[in-house]
């Protein structure tokens, strides 16, 4: 497992418009009806880029970890990164083939990202799933359990024994799905394993790759 830096404390910059889910208005038909638009317009989202933070918790461990993922319809690059060079770990799913290359030289493959990622880290981090719930949406896979506001956004999904918490929205920059409002914070939590997400920037996916994921750790 590459080396990471451990945080008692995780610091987060939010910047952008932001909305939080409103609990105080009631949820009527029309709010499920909403909620039902919002679950097949996002699922035909399937061309994107983010950059964020996410915080690892672990028992009584933190991880701070720069987030770049890259998705598009046969092929997807999730990179997660330590500040100060303490690590990086490359995850690329190509049609059903996924390899993860470390910052170590280290080298493993499989068929399901979530088994490559916890034979490399340790870690059971949802992958699949999460290419859904990033979007705040449930996955066809597995049965669900939402709970909506009365715009139809999710405040939580329950599934896969995951308890998923959309803490705010932000409007994302894919023109070409009409700039659909998206999670900004996510925190999640099954058993003792526990992510919050910021994201900071949701865009169409383009041809570059993220060199500096910590650029304020730099001087």
């Amino acid at each position: 497992m590459f080396r990471l830096f451990v945080l008692s404390a995780l610091i987060l910059v939010l910047g952008g418009c932001v909305t939080t889910p409103d609990t105080s208005e009631p949820v009527t038909d029309e709010s499920h009806e909403l909620w039902s638009q919002r679950q097949q317009q996002l699922s035909t989202i399937h061309n994107w880029e983010i950059r964020g933070r996410v915080a690892l918790f672990v028992d009584d461990d933190v991880y701070n970890l720069g987030l770049d993922w890259k998705l598009g319809k046969n092929h997807s690059t999730l990179k997660l990164e330590a500040p100060l060079g303490q690590g990086l770990i490359q995850l690329d799913k190509k049609d059903s083939q996924v390899t993860l290359v470390t910052s170590e030289g280290k080298n493993y493959s499989g068929l399901n990202a979530e088994q490559v990622l916890l034979q490399s880290t340790g870690w059971s981090i949802p992958v699949e799933g999460l290419e859904s719930w990033i979007k705040g949406i449930n996955h066809d896979n597995s049965g669900y359990l939402p709970d909506i506001d009365s715009s139809g956004k999710a405040l939580t999904l329950l599934q896969d024994n995951w308890r998923i918490n959309f803490l705010q929205y932000k409007e994302s920059l894919l023109a070409n799905y009409n700039n659909p409002t998206l999670p900004h914070k996510i925190y999640m939590k099954r058993q003792n394993l526990a992510l919050k997400i910021v994201i900071d920037q949701w865009q169409a996916q383009q041809n570059t790759t993220t060199t500096d994921l910590f650029p304020s750790f730099k001087n």
